[in-house]
């Protein structure tokens, strides 16, 4: 396995590299995180300027994606007790 982390020891190589060398899997275990602090500065800067941050999801898909059925289906089914 591969830890690779931006800006780390580990080279950075991409997938056909490692797998030549014998890799069979490859963890980037900040990179989300990363990207994710980036985009919510960006999110909140765009907040306070008084405008919408560009690449929202639809309110239908946000809840598809977080799981409002699923909570909803949970909290209906413990309701009828």
């Amino acid at each position: 396995m591969a830890n690779l982390v931006e800006g780390g020891k580990t080279p950075w190589l991409p997938p056909s590299e490692l797998e030549a060398m014998g890799y069979r899997i490859a963890a980037f275990p900040l990179t989300l995180l990363n990207v994710s602090i980036r985009a919510m500065q960006a999110a909140l800067a765009t907040l306070r300027d008084g405008r919408s941050p560009a690449g929202l999801l639809s309110f239908e898909e946000l809840q598809r994606v977080v799981g409002f059925e699923d909570y909803d289906r949970e909290q209906r089914r413990y309701a009828e007790r």
